[in-house]
């Protein structure tokens, strides 16, 4: 019947589109030969560029890579076993020696009670795995930043309650910082490498104190940079350094000046921050919350030290890893 044939030949038509527009390898294997027919996209899942004249169980085992081999041929065997479809994700290794990732399905047909062939599809899922694993990275780099966060802002708060006495300036210094922690989340999301200059950084910062910038100088020695984590702590030593300064320190005078000397070293980079020009420094100045704070930022990753000069704060901040 024409319309029966018409009907038909659509399907296969369809069916073609759908192979070719899904990348699909098919096959067909015989259990009984352990040879296997299939199209030209199966042979160039596994890096062939024409098909080859035979293709059987054991050769596709041999792309397999050996940790999952094993896992692979058990749920074939289980799937001959109880009549079920043989569903598996792996590894292979192509014919050029490429590592890629596949899934694949087969079906067991039965005759008289017992399998002869198994029909099946597989597909390169390289792409989707990769994009997978970039996924939980980026998941857990994430959850990992907002904790360090999360714990920077609380410990800001902590410190800042206890010595507390002007409600005003409290939130205002609050939320300064908080504005330094958003800034280097910004070059963090832009960036996507996760590796930071300080001069970057640091310009960022001068930014946010137009009125006083023209009299900071920056020197930056040799090509030194920040992962994330360290980054925002080193955004905030920068932050308060600079704050400190216009509130006492040498920007708080129309002559005082700031030096900025960063220098990458053996095991990171070093910032030498001196002040001129400014007020004179009391020699026994006690450390408040910024200084404090300026310790525990940079955790583990650096320290900072303080030298209160009568002719200028020098402060040395070192960054390590």
């Amino acid at each position: 019947m024409p319309e029966l044939e018409h009907l038909a030949e659509s399907s296969l038509d369809h069916l073609r589109l759908v192979l070719a527009a899904g990348q699909i390898g098919i096959w067909e294997l015989d259990l009984e030969t352990g040879t296997a027919w299939r199209n030209f996209r199966h042979d160039e899942i596994f890096g062939y560029d024409e098909l080859l004249p035979q293709w059987t169980y054991e050769q596709f085992l041999d792309h397999v890579i050996p940790a999952d081999r094993g896992e692979v041929d058990d749920r074939q065997k289980q799937a001959l076993e109880r009549g079920e479809d043989w569903v598996f994700e792996c590894r292979i290794t192509r014919a050029e020696g490429e590592e890629r990732w596949i899934s694949g399905a087969g079906r067991p047909l039965i005759v008289d009670g017992a399998p002869t062939k198994i029909i099946g599809h597989v597909i390169d899922i390289t792409d989707t795995k990769r994009n997978e694993t970039r996924l939980e990275t980026l998941t857990a780099e994430l959850n990992h930043r907002v904790r360090n966060m999360l714990a920077t802002i609380r410990a800001m708060i902590s410190m800042s309650s206890r010595k507390a006495s002007d409600v005003g300036r409290f939130g205002r210094a609050l939320e300064g910082r908080v504005a330094a922690l958003s800034r280097t989340h910004d070059l963090l999301v832009e960036n996507a490498d996760q590796l930071f200059s300080p001069r970057t950084i640091i310009e960022g910062e001068l930014a946010a104190f137009e009125d006083v910038a023209d009299r900071v100088t920056v020197k930056v020695s040799g090509r030194p940079r920040l992962e994330g984590n360290v980054a925002e702590g080193f955004t905030l030593v920068v932050h308060e350094l600079l704050t400190n300064a216009i509130a006492h320190g040498a920007l708080a005078s129309p002559a005082g000046r700031v030096a900025m000397d960063i220098e990458k070293t053996a095991r990171g980079m070093q910032l030498v921050w001196q002040e001129s020009g400014g007020p004179p420094v009391e020699a026994d100045i006690q450390p408040g919350f910024g200084t404090r704070m300026m310790s525990i930022v940079l955790g583990g990753a650096g320290q900072v030290e303080f030298d209160y000069r009568p002719e200028g704060l020098r402060c040395v901040v070192t960054v390590t890893g």
